[in-house]
C-alpha cells in the first residue's frame, strides 16, 4: 500500500535518475573525446608554426648577414668607383689610350711574324 508505493515511486526515480545520469555521461564522453582531438589538432599547429618560426629566424639571420656583407662590399666600391678622383672624361680617356697602346702591340706582333 503506502508503502509499495513509496517504493515504486523511488524506483521510478531511480530509474529516471539513471538515465539521465547515462545520458549526461555518454554526452561529456563524447564531449571529451571531441575536445582531445581538438586540442591535438592545435598541438599540431603549435608545432609546425614553432618550426616554421624557428625556420623564418634562420632566414632572417641569413638575410641581415648578407645585407651587411652587401653593405660591406657597396662601401669598398663606392671608394673606387665614385669617390675616385678623376672624373669620367680623364677614365674615358685614359681606357681609349690604353686601347690604342693595346692596338700597337698587336699591329707589332703581327708585324713581327
Amino acid at each position: 500500500s503506502d508503502f509499495e508505493r513509496t517504493a515504486t515511486t523511488t524506483e521510478a526515480y531511480e530509474t529516471e535518475a539513471q538515465q539521465k545520469f547515462d545520458a549526461e555521461s555518454m554526452q561529456m564522453k563524447a564531449t571529451i573525446q571531441i575536445k582531445d582531438e581538438h586540442y591535438l589538432q592545435i598541438q599540431g599547429h603549435m608545432t609546425q608554426t614553432e618550426a616554421d618560426l624557428t625556420m623564418t629566424e634562420d632566414n632572417l639571420r641569413t638575410a641581415d648577414q648578407l645585407h651587411a656583407d652587401a653593405l660591406e662590399t657597396l662601401e669598398k666600391l663606392q671608394a673606387s668607383c665614385v669617390d675616385a678622383s678623376e672624373s669620367y672624361e680623364e677614365r674615358r680617356q685614359r681606357r681609349q689610350q690604353e686601347i690604342e697602346a693595346l692596338r700597337q702591340a698587336h699591329t707589332i706582333l703581327e708585324d713581327w711574324k
